[in-house]
């Protein structure tokens, strides 16, 4: 089966320039691979009510795979090929925080009473209990099953953001979430310079 690719973009307001010269460097790596993708980007004060809405449009639109990318990321325009790597039906990136401490968003638990961040990615891909969506390739038919077991794919819950809900409700499924360390994304950061004093890190 054919790839049919959405690229998923969720954003509350306004995309940083260099988000857009990394989509645009991956869309025109896909023209060349002549993989069939569309890029949706989902405005919105709610990002779970956008990430919904593109979870509902890959399902009615029956594509295969969705890349789920934030607007505040850079990544390579072979970031797709990496996440492929693994051939699984929900694997993440490597990225961490754009606040300190400039922690991992890629968790090996994420049970209520303890949840753990990965203290090291290494080079080899490995399970994880749950991740941000940063940089997330998921296929459609692991969307679609969430779905209709839980009525909703993004909704928070009392415990879990919305991208933690959807990680927890794949986990309830007996599904597994694979971090692919090789598909390193960076996180675009805003640091205050004052007068006087060097940029804060």
């Amino acid at each position: 089966m054919s790839m049919r690719l959405l690229i998923a973009v969720p954003t509350t307001d306004y995309i940083h320039a260099d988000f857009v010269k990394c989509l645009t460097a991956l869309t025109a790596e896909l023209n060349r691979k002549r993989i069939e993708h569309q890029v949706e980007i989902q405005t919105g004060t709610l990002v779970y009510i956008a990430r919904n809405k593109l979870a509902c449009k890959a399902v009615n639109e029956k594509y295969t795979h969705v890349l789920w990318l934030d607007s505040d990321m850079v990544f390579s325009e072979k970031i797709l090929d990496d996440l492929m790597f693994c051939e699984k039906d929900m694997v993440c990136g490597a990225f961490v925080s754009r606040r300190p401490a400039y922690s991992a968003c890629v968790y090996t638990s994420i049970r209520k009473n303890e949840i753990e961040k990965v203290k090291e990615f290494g080079t080899k891909p490995f399970r994880v209990d749950g991740c941000g969506f940063a940089c997330v390739l998921t296929t459609t038919e692991l969307i679609q099953a969430v779905q209709l077991k839980f009525g909703t794919a993004f909704q928070p819950t009392d415990y879990y953001g919305e991208d933690l809900a959807f990680c927890w409700r794949v986990g309830q499924l007996g599904r597994e979430i694979w971090c692919e360390p090789t598909a390193r994304c960076g996180h675009i950061a805003h640091v205050p310079i004052w007068p006087g004093e060097p940029p804060a890190t």
